[in-house]
């Protein structure tokens, strides 16, 4: 079996994207196929996969799965990605902002330029900001909040040396974030609305190059603990830069969303590979 396939980065974040509006995929989009394809140097390698299903009521529905094979309610690079490609496979018009669903809720996008797209975010949650708390030793200021996921961020006004890599594992897991955990960001304050992050996710079990909904959750704590003004941009692992606003829609992402190539996957269900995993 052949199936046809796109490679798309998000500033970093790199995703396969699979057109299921037919519905024609629905036997194959399995746990194991989304691993196997996600596995770097033995495949096409990403941090996620993002499917694309028909919907009755908005342009589509976007399904996004991290590359364990488990779905997530919503990442913010993926569906700035995915909203471009739906625009460059006519899907949805090139002008003006259009809605799709995903499993966090409605979202509405808008291109705004070659290889550019703002997406608007369902409302966040905000459990707490600037809470003490130690890991292994070192005091953190914690802030806790759903941005489509969940995330714990830790803000620094200004350089801080912290082992990020030793750190950010451990708070993935904290039970302060109950069974499923959080994504962790680092972020320090660059300048005035600026930021430059660090992000280790669940379901990657890792550091990725930049995180959408945690470059929001990021700039809501920025705004709300030192009253940064928006719009903020931030930088993020890969150099690029995400930018965060809020308006009449709610709070918006807007960034890269960039086609990398496309391609025909020549043997998708590899077994051996699958096994292997």
């Amino acid at each position: 079996m052949k199936q046809k396939f796109v490679k798309m980065s998000g500033a970093g974040n790199d995703f396969i994207v699979l057109d299921n509006m037919d519905s024609s995929l629905d036997d194959i989009i399995t746990p194991d196929f989304i691993r196997s394809l996600c596995v770097r140097g033995l495949s096409v390698g990403a941090d996620g996969l993002l499917e694309l299903k028909d919907d009755t009521e908005y342009a589509f529905h976007m399904k996004f799965y991290n590359n364990d094979g488990k779905a997530a309610e919503m990442c913010g690079n993926g569906g700035r990605c995915i909203a471009g490609y739906a625009a460059s496979a006519g899907i949805v018009p090139d002008r003006g902002i259009f809605h799709f669903r995903s499993d966090a809720g409605i979202h509405s996008a808008e291109i705004t330029g070659q290889d550019s797209v703002r997406l608007w975010m369902t409302t966040p949650e905000v459990h707490y900001f600037d809470r003490s708390i130690d890991i292994d030793s070192v005091s953190l200021r914690l802030s806790f909040l759903n941005t489509g996921v969940p995330h714990a961020v830790v803000m620094f006004d200004g350089p801080e040396e912290l082992p990020f890599a030793e750190l950010a594992p451990e708070l993935r897991k904290h039970i302060l974030f109950g069974k499923e955990g959080a994504n962790v960001d680092f972020a320090w304050i660059t300048g005035k609305s600026k930021l430059s992050m660090r992000t280790w996710e669940r379901g990657v079990e890792g550091e990725t190059l930049a995180c959408g909904t945690g470059a929001v959750a990021s700039a809501i704590c920025a705004v709300s603990i030192h009253e940064m003004e928006l719009p903020v941009n931030i930088t993020v692992r890969s150099g690029r830069t995400l930018k965060v606003g809020k308006d009449s829609h709610g709070w918006w992402l807007q960034g890269e969303a960039r086609t990398v190539y496309s391609g025909i996957l020549e043997n998708p269900l590899n077994e051996s590979l699958t096994a292997a995993l």
